[in-house]
């Protein structure tokens, strides 16, 4: 065989091979997507048409409640036997059914099933129809003061399965009558589901596998309204149609393989099937393939006429070009092919080393490129994101989707990002990319799937046509949930720390006055003459008073023994000036005595006590002072005798601050979980704690 032919024949076989190779793989790859894609369009076909179907049998339903609420429909009940108004109510009926085309007939039924008025005539009375009506579970559940829509049922008089919808008709809360429609299965299915063949290209049917078509032997059919004989689907009766809600079947019917996605609603338990034929769903395949093979000629006959219009000086050399070019093909860039000459074949030698350096050089920087862009997508902190103009996820890397509550990338990839975020949020975000093309720090607020709210902060960028619209947007979302709550747990330190230490001052300030230590001394000098016995417990318990003032705890809190002591001594002082005017009374659990409470919590509400109390009550002001532990709750109770005074006083000055300040610190120490409560009772002012407890 020559070389001539030699190269031909492997030229063309390899040709060949390739294209059946590359059609074999392109049309098992491309069956699998176009089933995939046919199953997923089904699968949405399916689901709306359960809806819409759901939507009119809940429309069907109003109407004949409405219906069965007429005056007259309620007048025939009570007088059945008035052949007037029997004749206008089926006259009512039949221009309900011509007007409403889904209605085959109404029919009135009385408590014993038996028509009493009907858009067709011919039943009034019908003792047959009343039998087999009596059986009907639509019929029991209208009798029991419910609509109710039946399952697909046979009809024993013409033969055709048909859906009963029932309605009863209540007087003054007795059922007098029942209301039923019948809708005939093929009309139903040619009036909703018909025109989704010319929507979605595939056949939709209500369909019941159950469903007995047999007759009773002899029976012969009344035909009462002229029906054509029904004609069942061609759809086998599956197990899954039974046992499962939904999913996909495949049968072979008289059209053919087909593929079909089925549906089952719950109530009434009615099956929706949408059918497409496999060659239809196939059909591009079969186009492709015949593109291919008409390809395929063209490229052998180019190539034969080529092979047989070049020189046989050249074969050789062309054929150390074309094992160069297979090397290049198979990878292999770091040869190159010795040029001799100057001729066209010399040339494209020349331009294969050219395209091998050139190929060399991209791939090393592609390499490099794809490595270091891959390393920083998959290992970045950040959320990375690439959506089209209408918020569909093009591609995200695993940050975005742990951020987003997901486990990997390929289960946010596809979805819509309006489904984490408020669309008023990514309206905002796509009115500033359309006016600056890059927004950065936008705050948004998302959701994961299992509810809980984040927070993110959003560098995004738009890609944009010819005319400026947006087509791609890719950005990155870092969540800043945590910080956030770090920045506000800080804010709240700050302020409580600040709190603290005003009330410290304020505390120092009112208890170290120079009105106070002068009626201390008054005390003092009174008792030298009196009673010196008394001075030695005086000056101690004013060291211990002003000791617990200047000392604080790094904390903020102390035990609420110390706290109770330094009122002891405060209140000791108070007691040797008022003397018999005041009377105080501790009443404190022993338990709690180790709890933690802020520092000088109590004494300022002891402070107004004894200072407004003074004003508002006739002498002894009694003081008493309350504190247990309930279900992990500390309450302490702080009551005097005498009333509340207003919050300005007669200089329009306001008071009642160091009230305010420690409603403050309790609401930054206890945020939401704490009480602080000020009022007056059979003459008693009373100022009520609770915190939780801390030890």
């Amino acid at each position: 065989m020559s070389f001539r032919a030699k190269l031909l024949t492997v030229v063309g076989l390899i040709i060949i091979v390739s294209v059946v190779l590359s059609f074999t793989i392109t049309y098992f790859f491309a069956r699998q997507q176009l089933e995939k894609a046919a199953k997923k369009e089904m699968e949405q076909t399916v689901s709306l048409i359960t809806k819409q179907s759901q939507i009119a049998l809940n429309t069907i339903k109003v109407d004949m409640e409405l219906l069965a609420d007429l005056q007259l429909i309620h007048t025939i009940t009570r007088f059945p036997k008035n052949k007037a108004l029997v004749n206008e109510t089926n006259r009512y009926f039949q221009q309900f059914v011509n007007k409403n085309k889904v209605y085959q007939s109404i029919n009135l039924l009385n408590s014993d099933a038996l028509c009493i008025a009907s858009s067709y005539p011919d039943r009034i009375g019908y003792v047959t129809m009343q039998r087999f009506v009596q059986t009907r579970s639509d019929l029991k559940t209208a009798l029991s003061g419910k609509t109710s829509v039946s399952q697909i049922l046979l009809s024993m008089g013409t033969g055709r399965p048909f859906i009963a919808v029932s309605t009863p008709v209540i007087q003054n809360g007795v059922i007098k009558a029942v209301v039923r429609a019948i809708l005939d299965l093929d009309y139903l299915n040619n009036f909703f589901l018909r025109p989704q063949e010319f929507i979605y290209g595939g056949k939709a049917y209500f369909y019941d596998p159950r469903l007995n078509m047999t007759l009773p032997e002899g029976w012969k059919i009344p035909n009462v309204i002229k029906a054509k004989p029904y004609v069942r689907p061609g759809i086998p009766d599956l197990p899954d149609f039974v046992s499962q809600k939904q999913g996909f079947v495949r049968y072979t019917s008289k059209e053919g393989p087909q593929i079909a996605a089925f549906y089952k609603m719950s109530d009434p338990e009615f099956l929706f099937i949408v059918e497409r034929p496999l060659k239809d769903v196939f059909a591009p395949i079969r186009t492709m393939g015949k593109v291919t093979v008409i390809m395929l000629v063209v490229v052998l006959l180019a190539i034969c006429l080529s092979v047989f219009l070049m020189a046989n000086p050249f074969l050789l050399r062309l054929q150390q070009c074309m094992s160069f070019a297979r090397e290049i093909k198979a990878g292999s860039l770091d040869k190159r092919l010795k040029i001799e000459g100057s001729d066209e074949v010399a040339q494209l030698g020349k331009g294969l080393n050219a395209m091998v350096e050139s190929l060399e050089k991209n791939r090393k920087a592609l390499e490099e490129a794809e490595r270091m862009y891959r390393g920083i997508f998959e290992n970045a902190v950040e959320g990375i994101f690439i959506t089209d103009n209408n918020g569909c996820l093009l591609n995200a890397n695993q940050a975005l989707a742990s951020i987003l509550g997901f486990d990997s990338p390929a289960q946010i990839i596809g979805s819509n990002v309006a489904q984490y975020y408020s669309a008023e949020s990514r309206s905002a975000l796509l009115d500033l990319l359309r006016a600056k093309g890059t927004v950065k720090y936008f705050e948004v607020c998302f959701y994961r799937p299992d509810g809980t709210e984040r927070i993110g902060s959003i560098y995004a960028r738009a890609d944009r046509d010819n005319s400026g619209e947006i087509t791609q947007i890719q950005g990155i979302l870092d969540d800043i949930t945590d910080v956030r709550k770090v920045e506000q747990q800080r804010r709240r330190a700050e302020e409580a720390e600040l709190r603290s230490i005003r009330s410290q001052l304020e505390a120092l300030r009112y208890q170290i006055n120079p009105h106070f230590l002068f009626n201390v001394l008054n005390s003092l000098d009174a008792l030298s003459e009196s009673n010196p016995g008394r001075i030695h417990k005086l000056i101690e318990h004013l060291s211990r008073y002003l000791l617990s003032t200047y000392s604080t705890s790094d904390s903020g809190f102390i035990p609420l023994k110390e706290e109770i002591e330094t009122l002891e001594s405060y209140l000791h002082l108070q007691k040797i000036r008022f003397e018999e005017k005041l009377d105080v009374a501790f009443d404190i659990s022993p338990r709690i005595m180790d709890m933690l409470i802020p520092e000088l919590l109590l004494q300022p509400i002891v402070e107004n006590s004894i200072k407004h109390g003074m004003q508002t009550t006739i002498p002894p002001l009694r003081i008493e002072i309350h504190g247990n532990a309930e279900d992990d709750i500390l309450r302490i109770e702080i009551a005097n005798t005498g009333k509340l005074i207003s919050r300005k006083n007669d200089n329009n000055n306001r008071t009642g601050v160091g009230l305010e300040n420690i409603r403050k610190r309790l609401e930054l120490t206890y945020p939401d979980r704490y009480r602080l409560d000020l009022g007056e009772e059979n003459g008693w002012v009373r100022v009520i704690i609770e915190v939780p407890l801390k030890r």
